[in-house]
């Protein structure tokens, strides 16, 4: 038995990787430092959920956010844009699969931050791009999408 959100992180996950930032360096809910020498990676997260029922034989909204962290390292000329071209690979991905392959009734674009850490040896930069995903399931069966 695998949860929606489960069967939605894995999709984007496969949907994402291919790109010249993070090529398959893409991962499902794995904690975010990078090792020494290891390269840009993608990291893909449903950090939050929402529902509500829409009638009574169980039927569910589920709007689950999908947040996608890019990590790399260095604070060279370009890095922004790099992460910027990421962005840009992501949303495209979305926009062409809005439907997530028929797991979602929708996706919606919600969100992208930027942040530094500077306190290691070399600078970390995290994007994070977060989008509202929605399906719906039945509340006895939050495996299958109706």
């Amino acid at each position: 038995m695998t949860h929606i959100r489960t069967t939605i992180r894995a999709y984007v996950v496969a949907m994402i990787k291919g790109s010249a930032l993070v090529g398959s360096r893409v991962e499902a809910s794995r904690a975010r430092p990078l090792r020494r020498g290891e390269l840009t990676s993608a990291f893909v997260y449903t950090p939050a959920e929402q529902s509500e029922d829409i009638d009574t034989d169980g039927s569910q909204n589920r709007r689950i956010r999908v947040k996608i962290d890019v990590v790399t390292k260095g604070e060279e000329d370009g890095r922004q844009d790099d992460l910027d071209g990421f962005a840009l690979y992501v949303e495209q991905k979305f926009a062409a699969d809005p439907h997530l392959g028929g797991l979602a009734s929708a996706t919606e674009y919600r969100s992208t931050d930027f942040a530094a850490n500077t306190e290691g040896e070399k600078t970390l930069q995290v994007m994070s791009i977060t989008y509202e995903v929605t399906a719906f399931t039945l509340n006895s069966d939050p495996e299958t999408t109706l």
